[in-house]
């Protein structure tokens, strides 16, 4: 399947099989990331893959988002602000740590789906709380939780956004002149 076909076709699952996943697949996932863009070249963000039970349901809760904790793994990722202040100042913590772990996460959830996998971006987290479950630094952001694994066989927890038209959000030039 080509990128294009992965994009279209991807779906943000949060209820998944108890089938296992393959650990060099798992490696895959964390070098696809690894690869992505980034704003000068650094590389701010690191993972933690987390498949511990108690764990999981502990980032479920967190995250208020019940069910991930059926995904045998989810990674975590966070960034060094500091990395960035160096070269963008604050601009750095604000945008650029957001963007190059957006970037990041985009290789995990199209490298997931390309491997049949299902994954979800949690993006609203509580910091402290999952901080202080999995020992990470204070100086770091965490910037995505993402389960993954095989969607669940029921098909639920499967979902597919309403995406608008190119024509209703494309403009030429200008802005109100929009494609027809």
């Amino acid at each position: 399947m080509g990128v294009y076909d992965l994009i279209k076709n991807r779906k943000t699952v949060y209820s998944f099989s108890d089938k296992p996943i393959k650990e060099d697949t798992i490696i895959g996932l964390l070098d696809a990331a690894r690869l992505a863009p980034t704003a000068g070249g650094i590389h701010e963000y690191e993972f933690i893959a987390v498949s511990n039970k108690d764990k999981k349901y502990q980032l479920s809760q967190i995250c208020l988002t019940p069910n991930i904790d059926t995904a045998p793994f989810i990674i975590v990722i966070f960034c060094d602000p500091e990395k960035l202040k160096t070269v963008f100042g604050d601009e750095g913590e604000s945008v650029f740590c957001v963007e190059n772990a957006a970037l990041a996460i985009e290789n995990i959830l199209l490298y997931a789906a390309e491997q049949g996998l299902g994954s979800a971006w949690i993006a609203t987290v509580q910091q402290d709380a999952i901080k202080k479950l999995l020992e990470v630094p204070a100086r770091y952001i965490i910037r995505g939780v993402i389960p993954i694994g095989y969607p669940s066989p029921e098909g639920k927890g499967v979902y597919q956004a309403s995406v608008p038209k190119l024509r209703e959000i494309t403009h030429i030039e200008s802005f109100n002149n929009k494609v027809v």
